[in-house]
């Protein structure tokens, strides 16, 4: 799995370009958020839309009693909690921007890894997404990361390999109101209870989803990011997580068998090769 590898970036690469005349392979659609691809993928089914949601049983209501430790150092805070992690076999992450006196409020739709108990050797290379962010999809820094890559899989043996998202790049960054049940990711601003006063509704659109997920969820327009927000430690170049439809969010697949070009949804995919 290639992060954030856009259909485009197969100009950069030779041996995927190779291969593509000989394989089947083409664009695949994502739905909206970066979990529920996955979920389709390895599952055949998802109703995910981000990691976190506003619940009153989280797993993690006892940190409530350490945000004086996060306040001091969030390193250690982070590292508290994924020791929790490693114990009960769950992913691993970061708290990045989450306010700490709001994060035992939270709990995650993604507790063990997705791909665990599948019966496939999975790898992820998550370099370019960082790079992607970083530097913007069109940059010099991407071309290299993309021939790095290529040259990679060209020594591998695969039976597939895809991405997760596309990325696009942003344009403009919209502060969005915080409120005390809230979470604003890069491209979702998530409110619970009250509909939230002076919402920049010129920059994004409400969307219909599980209320699990906020009671008003709005969807950032191509090219906006919601910043500050809880991911970002700073302005980035590049962003996903926008309308799935978009060119530009496309994923890539190729699979190891003699075929032509099928652009798939990720539902698709997985019953392709189930």
């Amino acid at each position: 799995m290639l992060d954030s590898f856009k259909p485009e970036y197969i100009g950069y690469a030779d041996y995927l370009k190779e291969k593509t005349k000989e394989f089947q392979h083409g664009e695949l659609e994502t739905p909206l958020g970066f979990w529920g691809g996955m979920d389709i993928f390895f599952h055949g089914s998802s109703d995910k839309l981000a990691f976190f949601y506003l619940t009153e049983r989280s797993s993690w209501k006892w940190m409530k009693n350490f945000v004086c430790l996060g306040k001091i150092n969030r390193f250690l805070f982070d590292v508290l909690l994924n020791l929790w992690n490693v114990a009960k076999g769950n992913t691993l992450f970061r708290t990045n921007n989450i306010p700490l006196e709001k994060f035992h409020l939270f709990d995650t739709d993604v507790k063990k890894p997705l791909h665990k108990g599948i019966p496939v050797k999975y790898i992820s290379f998550h370099e370019l997404d960082g790079i992607a962010h970083k530097y913007g999809t069109k940059s010099i820094e991407v071309v290299e990361e993309v021939k790095r890559l290529d040259n990679i899989l060209s020594k591998i043996k695969w039976d597939m390999i895809m991405s997760d998202h596309g990325m696009l790049d942003i344009k403009e960054f919209v502060k969005v109101p915080e409120t005390e049940k809230c979470f604003i990711d890069s491209t979702l601003a998530r409110y619970w209870g009250e509909k939230p006063e002076n919402m920049p509704i010129e920059k994004c659109k409400l969307i219909k989803w599980d209320t699990k997920y906020g009671d008003w969820i709005y969807l950032a327009n191509p090219g906006v990011c919601f910043f500050p927000n809880y991911w970002q430690m700073k302005e980035c170049k590049g962003m996903h997580g926008y309308n799935p439809k978009l060119k530009e969010m496309k994923a890539f697949y190729i699979l190891n068998k003699i075929g032509k070009k099928k652009d798939l949804t990720m539902g698709e995919l997985h019953r392709e090769i189930a």
